[in-house]
């Protein structure tokens, strides 16, 4: 099943700045090869429910091998049967609305 994920993984206990632990965790989509969109407050990924769900658990494992004690993920997930669409559909088609 394709879906599109909003994903906030947070290390804790490893420091204030978080910047460097986002950092490689977005090597990890990247390694993947999903496609994902880096925000404010985390990051979209677009694959198939297991890549999606691998991805965030190599991003846990990434994180607690850098020196994190503890993490937290927040995920939403949202999935479609009436029509294909992309993370780029979903934000174009708001975009164009905006103007």
């Amino acid at each position: 099943m394709h879906v599109v994920a909003d994903v906030n993984v947070t290390p804790i206990g490893a420091g204030a700045s978080l910047s460097s632990h986002i950092a490689a965790c977005e090597e990890v989509i990247e390694e993947a090869g999903l496609k994902y969109r880096l925000h404010a407050h985390g990051t979209n990924i677009e694959g198939s429910w297991e890549e999606v769900m691998k991805v965030i658990q190599r991003c846990h494992d990434v994180l607690h091998e850098r020196g994190a004690p503890r993490v937290d993920s927040a995920i939403r997930i949202a999935t479609a049967t009436d029509k294909d669409q992309s993370l780029e559909d979903r934000i174009g088609k708001v975009e164009r609305k905006i103007g």
